[in-house]
């Protein structure tokens, strides 16, 4: 069953690939970690006027909460990638993207509970 699911249907779209869907897709959340990081970082500097810095926001992940709520907001740039895909027709891309998010809420879900 996965194999149907894996295997590229035909398609006349040079990019509609799997793989130009899942890889992008696993590293988007990376990109908006740091976006996450630069927001809060530009806030407490800029706002309250307080040293920050990137050790200061990794420390802060190991408190009950926020490392859920920063993860989650990591992944909002998939949705965006996918609706991008998704307009072009690249069914196949598409997959890929629903495959790496699937991954990567295992993964937050499994973080969480351990």
């Amino acid at each position: 069953m996965l194999d149907r699911y894996l295997n590229p249907t035909p398609t006349p779209y040079k990019w509609d690939r799997f793989s130009v869907g899942f890889f992008p897709a696993l590293l988007l959340p990376i990109a908006g970690f740091f976006i996450i990081f630069g927001f809060t970082y530009f806030y407490s500097t800029v706002v309250q006027h307080a040293s920050y810095s990137l050790e200061l926001f990794r420390i802060s992940l190991h408190y009950q909460g926020t490392f859920l709520r920063v993860a989650t907001l990591s992944c909002f740039l998939n949705p965006i990638y996918f609706y991008l895909l998704l307009q072009r027709n690249y069914y196949n891309a598409c997959r890929g993207v629903v495959l790496a998010s699937m991954l990567l809420v295992f993964a937050i879900l499994i973080k969480e509970v351990i």
